[in-house]
């Protein structure tokens, strides 16, 4: 991150070259991804494998969905090194903590903006180029747009959700293929890197990200394409044990941000909620369905407000309290009746949450019953209550 020894000027030639890199980015990614999706399209992939007309169980439409999935999924794997590097460089963060919260937030209004609406507008501009007629009215032109443009930014994503279950998770995430790659091609260094040394690595912060974009396709796409719903609900089912299982013996975080991350999920959550209401409410107009534009639209309003009134009712108590200051406040009565077993249960449960402070606690699971090895133990106290009165009395 930015030290703070550097003066006005060199912090101001640093903000705007991240801001120069960050347009550049947003504007300039679409391009390549657009070229990817063109270059694999079902009517040109036999012209770039002949043997695909000799065989009758893999057809070109499969392949092009594959294809086009593992290039997303090669695309993507380099946003998270640029922006890193540019929040590091260019965003003012004065801690890790602070830089990592940048990259973020870079990261997601990428996928937000540049790959999930700007790729978008390029297939509509590129059917409105092809499909363009000298006879067909600017009416129908654009009703023909709005019904296939959603189908085909559905199948890309849905193409991307099963590679990333099926494949990305499985190798890169619980078997951590790369370590074995370079160890078998020789890359001794890239293998220490990858492993990461000591207790574990750091956690790859992609996967708040990962995990918002499909969340995403649930709400923007699952309304017109209802089978991403199902599939973006098995990545989920994959992800929650996997997640679990890493962030406690696999990974080890870097510092303790305690709250920090649940007021960038929730502007993941409301921000997934604003894109659709608005591509709903613009398929609408485009079909000429005025009606349900205007019912489309329409919770964009509560959406915003409460929005609002979750900032200004829970913002700076996760900003401002971390895990320390939250576990003594869970503590804070001593007068109050209790028990060994309950504290010890407690006890387990700070533990295991202390483990996986990077992740949100619904992530890496709330589970009472894991075994730690922690020196802390339970003591006898004078408020013991051993009648077992504490366990019937309400919170």
């Amino acid at each position: 991150p930015v030290t703070l020894n550097l003066n006005s000027n060199q912090l101001m030639i640093r903000r705007y070259a991240a801001l120069a890199s960050l347009l550049l980015i947003y504007v300039f990614y679409t391009i390549p991804i657009t070229a990817a999706q063109l270059l694999v399209a079902p009517e040109t992939l036999p012209g770039l494998f002949e043997w695909m007309g000799r065989t009758s169980w893999l057809s070109a439409e499969i392949l092009s969905g594959l294809i086009s999935a593992l290039l997303y999924t090669c695309f993507f794997a380099l946003c998270p090194v640029l922006f890193k590097t540019i929040a590091n460089s260019g965003s003012q963060a004065t801690s890790v903590q602070e830089a990592e919260k940048y990259a973020l937030q870079y990261y997601w209004y990428f996928m937000l903006v540049t790959a999930f609406v700007f790729t978008g507008l390029a297939d509509a501009a590129l059917n409105i180029w092809n499909q363009s007629d000298i006879e067909q009215s600017i009416e129908d032109l654009l009703e023909n747009v709005a019904a296939q443009t959603p189908l085909t930014t559905a199948a890309t994503w849905l193409n991307w959700i099963i590679v990333r279950t099926t494949m990305t998770l499985p190798l890169q995430y619980l078997l951590q293929v790369n370590t074995f790659i370079f160890k078998y091609i020789g890359w001794k260094c890239c293998a220490r890197c990858t492993i990461g040394g000591g207790p574990g690595g750091p956690i790859p912060y992609r996967i708040y990200v990962d995990g918002g974009v499909v969340y995403l396709c649930v709400v923007a796409l699952a309304p017109q394409s209802p089978i991403v719903a199902p599939l973006a609900l098995l990545y989920f089912l994959f992800c929650v044990p996997l997640w679990r299982r890493n962030c406690i013996f696999l990974y080890r975080p870097k510092f303790d941000s305690g709250g920090e991350r649940w007021p960038f999920l929730s502007d993941v959550l409301i921000s997934s909620l604003f894109m659709a209401q608005f591509l709903l409410t613009l398929q609408m107009v485009l079909r000429n369905a005025f009606g349900p534009a205007l019912f489309s639209a329409a919770p964009a309003v509560p959406t915003y407000l409460y929005r609002n009134f979750l900032k200004k009712r829970f913002g700076r108590a996760y900003e401002d309290a971390g895990l320390l200051q939250t576990s003594l406040l869970d503590g804070w009565d001593n007068t109050a009746p209790t028990s060994v077993g309950k504290r010890e249960e407690f006890r387990k449960f700070l533990v295991d949450a202390h483990k996986a402070a990077y992740i949100p606690v619904c992530i890496a699971g709330g589970a009472t019953k894991i075994l730690t090895s922690e020196p802390a133990v339970v003591i006898p106290s004078d408020n013991d209550d051993m009648l077992g009165v504490s366990d019937f009395a309400g919170p």
